[in-house]
């Protein structure tokens, strides 16, 4: 099952890629939101080799989810893979600069199912993918609507 997303940012190519990349920002968006972050390496690289444990409620349930990031191409993408159970998850991010101030982002996240388990869990939740969808973007056009504001508050500082 696959979500995706595009939207334009009034942003550099090289400011956005800055923002979709700062870790530490992330994962304190993450813990507000309730999931526990843990790095695996204290020292870990800024780009490929990055890797996380992570706890997030899914379903009425805690998930453990591994997660690294698999290309680090700066500024264009950024890509995570992701396992927890029988699922594996990709996040990939694609940044194409349209003109020198503005930046279109592609957005993608796949869920491939690896057990029958982990397949009935996806069945399921296909019955709302309509939903998810609307939910998927709403809060990808909320992070990139917060991207626009900081730069714009940035070339006003």
């Amino acid at each position: 099952m696959k979500f995706s997303t595009r939207h334009d940012i009034e942003a550099p190519a090289a400011f956005v890629f800055e923002q979709f990349s700062d870790f530490d920002g992330l994962e304190r968006q993450a813990m507000r939101r309730g999931v526990e972050v843990r790095r695996k390496t204290a020292d870990q690289p800024r780009g490929v080799g990055a890797a996380w444990a992570l706890r997030a409620p899914f379903r009425g349930k805690w998930r453990e989810i591994d997660a690294h990031l698999t290309e680090f191409d700066e500024p264009n993408a950024i890509e995570a893979e992701a396992k927890s159970g029988g699922l594996d998850m990709t996040v990939s991010i694609d940044l194409v600069p349209l003109s020198p101030q503005r930046t279109r982002v592609s957005f993608g996240y796949e869920v491939r199912p690896q057990t029958i388990s982990a397949r009935i869990m996806v069945q399921s939740v296909k019955f709302a993918k309509a939903s998810l969808q609307r939910r998927f973007e709403k809060r990808i056009g909320k992070f990139c609507s917060t991207i626009d504001a900081k730069f714009e508050e940035k070339q006003r500082a």
